[in-house]
């Protein structure tokens, strides 16, 4: 068989999609033949034609060779096809988040429970049992202030008033 295919019209090509598309009108009488076998031979040679042309063409793209094969550089695709399901429709924003955009609220970063101990080399919670916060308790002696240091306000408020109640 010839690998030479000649055509009245030229096919149009998209390279990218590895497709053919003739354009040429088919026979109407060898399509409404009561033979189906010369149906089906005329039908057989357009496609083995029109495959020999795209074949011949993707033959002619640059190559590239690996050590899994040749690989064939493929251009961009020219054709968009179309897609299985339609795009998503975009969630109706609820009431707070309205809300929060119009006040100007951003959400809040939430931190995880655990902090990362040098000391120990393991990640501890940051209160609660043997928690990061109770790393200054533990010490026997502690410079003074350290502690009100790491404190935040709220806490050395309360701290304040526990020493105010102690002192009574």
């Amino acid at each position: 068989m010839s690998t030479s295919v000649e055509k009245a019209i030229p096919l149009e090509y998209d390279l990218g999609n590895m497709s053919a598309f003739d354009v040429t009108p088919l026979d109407e009488t060898k399509l409404s033949s009561q033979k189906s076998q010369e149906k089906e031979e005329y039908l057989s040679s357009m496609a083995r034609d029109n495959t020999q042309l795209l074949v011949n063409k993707m033959l002619a793209l640059p190559k590239e060779r690996t050590q899994d094969g040749i690989l064939l550089a493929l251009p961009e695709s020219t054709t968009p096809l179309p897609r299985a399901k339609h795009l998503p429709k975009p969630k109706p924003e609820t009431k707070w988040q309205r809300f929060a955009r119009i006040k100007g609220i951003a959400p809040k970063k939430r931190e995880g429970k655990l902090v990362f101990d040098e000391a120990s080399g393991e990640w501890v919670p940051k209160w609660g049992y043997k928690g990061k916060n109770k790393e200054l308790d533990t010490q026997w002696i502690v410079e003074d202030g350290e502690k009100e240091k790491k404190m935040t306000s709220k806490q050395v408020r309360n701290n304040s008033r526990n020493i105010k109640r102690s002192r009574r």
